[in-house]
């Protein structure tokens, strides 16, 4: 037994189970390791990607002769609910800006015409209607992104 060791037997002193248990780390905070935002941020962005060339094959999409314009809901939803997932996942608006970007650049990319007269987004009412519908929805995913935190941080303030 040791001069320093409080119980008479000699015996490691129990550990409480809240000591023993690490605190929960909360997901997409400032807490989180780097490799892991890391990783959210590109797999986000592959996503990102992705989805852009699946919407931008669905604009010409049609039943019969009438246009179905599924392509500008997927990309009004897709670029607000990436960019927030991109945000809150990396703790970075710069990440989260970058999901409207790479959307915008890969339907504009597939806007142009090729060499041998391919178009994949024509500049029909509907391409056009999902080319500004997607940017504005990504803009406003950064923005309320913006808002949300400058308001947390304004009531943490008080």
């Amino acid at each position: 037994m040791r001069a320093t060791d409080p119980r008479p037997d000699g015996a490691a002193p129990a550990l409480s189970a809240a000591a023993e248990l690490p605190a929960p780390a909360r997901p997409g905070r400032a807490a989180d390791p780097l490799a892991a935002r890391v990783a959210a941020g590109v797999l986000i962005s592959l996503f990102s990607v992705g989805l852009a060339l699946v919407e931008a094959f669905l604009v010409p999409l049609r039943v019969g002769t009438v246009p179905l314009p599924i392509c500008v809901l997927l990309g009004v939803a897709g670029n607000v609910v990436l960019t927030k997932l991109a945000v809150r996942q990396t703790g970075s608006v710069v990440v989260g800006v970058l999901q409207p970007v790479l959307w915008l650049l890969v339907v504009v990319v597939l806007s142009l015409p090729r060499a041998e007269g391919d178009l994949i987004v024509p500049g029909s009412a509907t391409g056009l209607v999902f080319l500004f519908a997607g940017a504005v929805a990504g803009a406003y995913g950064v923005a309320s992104e913006i808002t949300r935190r400058a308001g947390a941080a304004a009531r943490t303030r008080r």
